[in-house]
């Protein structure tokens, strides 16, 4: 990374001051950085999950009585496919069989 990058990154995406963004150490400014981009990510997920909660609303609409249509029937993003791969599925019994073996 080079130091221009370094001052665009600091005083343009983080907004630091010439002085702050100086005194800070390498592994400071690499976290303000992570912690910058996740909080972004953060906003556009709740962006695209209120587009998909409205477009829902304005649908159902005009569907017929009884029938409804659910945010996630318009589509699943790419973080909630991540959230569902993660989660696996465990028996009962392997879940006490676990929790037997720990102690």
């Amino acid at each position: 990374m080079t130091w221009s990058r370094v001052e665009e990154l600091g005083l343009g995406l983080l907004g630091l001051s010439p002085g702050l963004l100086y005194s800070l150490t390498f592994e400071e400014f690499s976290n303000a950085v992570k912690g910058r981009r996740e909080s972004i990510e953060v906003m556009e997920r709740s962006n695209w999950e209120r587009t998909r909660w409205q477009t829902a609303l304005l649908l159902n609409v005009h569907t017929k009585r009884g029938s409804k249509i659910k945010p996630i029937d318009l589509g699943v993003f790419p973080w909630e496919e991540e959230e569902q791969s993660k989660k696996t599925k465990v028996s009962g019994f392997a879940l006490l069989d676990g929790l037997a073996k720990k102690e």
